[in-house]
């Protein structure tokens, strides 16, 4: 299979894989984790592995194609016979756009990873996870094209759940960490996360307007 890496982190898929890949699942158990599978999909031309590089809040918004808050509606595993590879499709609804276009009132990203034919399951390690009505800001590029259409892979990806105690939308990061702050200056900016119960975590409202003053 034939790799090439992106500057936002992604991983561009190309050329025909199907032998290499489903021979691959052919020889694994159950479900396939992505250790040996980090060299196929992220290599390099080098044949090196190539690790995730770690961004800054303001560089993840300058990477983004596509900015926007939407509620998952739909999820569907495909399988593309030419490249020989499992994918899944998951669609947001009631998309608010922050950047770019979405070109609908639904946007479908592609993520590698999901069932082959003859029964097994490639789960991509460090890929992000979605479940019906998750809300999310997603910092979308490369999508079709690369392995994880995220920015940074889970660096874009900003989780939205319901504070029930402030009665809001509150902001955390993919792993549900609270995100407190942005910190630094427009253009420098990092996220302040706290896994503390107690941590106060930016609305969505306020975590939309940080987005909107690094766009300016």
């Amino acid at each position: 299979m034939c790799c090439s890496s992106s500057p936002a982190g992604g991983a561009r898929l190309r050329g025909t894989t199907g032998g290499m890949l489903l021979g691959f699942l052919r020889r694994r158990s159950q479900t396939v984790f992505l250790s040996i599978l980090l060299v196929l999909v992220l290599g390099a031309s080098s044949g090196r592995a190539t690790t995730v590089v770690e961004m800054t809040f303001s560089e993840v918004v300058d990477g983004a194609e596509l900015i926007a808050v939407g509620t998952v509606s739909a999820m569907e595993q495909i399988w593309d016979a030419e490249r020989g590879m499992p994918f899944t499709d998951v669609t947001f609804s009631d998309v608010e756009v922050l950047k770019g276009t979405a070109g609908a009132a639904e946007l479908t990203l592609r993520f590698l990873g999901g069932p082959a034919p003859n029964g097994l399951t490639l789960a991509v390690s460090g890929m992000p996870r979605f479940a019906m009505n998750d809300q999310a800001v997603v910092f979308s590029t490369g999508n079709g094209v690369y392995a994880c259409p995220l920015v940074g892979w889970w660096q874009g990806l900003y989780r939205v759940v319901f504070d029930d105690e402030r009665n809001v939308l509150v902001v955390t990061d993919h792993g549900q960490r609270s995100v407190v702050a942005l910190d630094g200056v427009v253009g420098a900016r990092d996220a302040r996360v706290s896994s503390s119960p107690a941590a106060v975590a930016l609305t969505l409202d306020e975590f939309k307007g940080l987005v909107a003053e690094e766009l300016q």
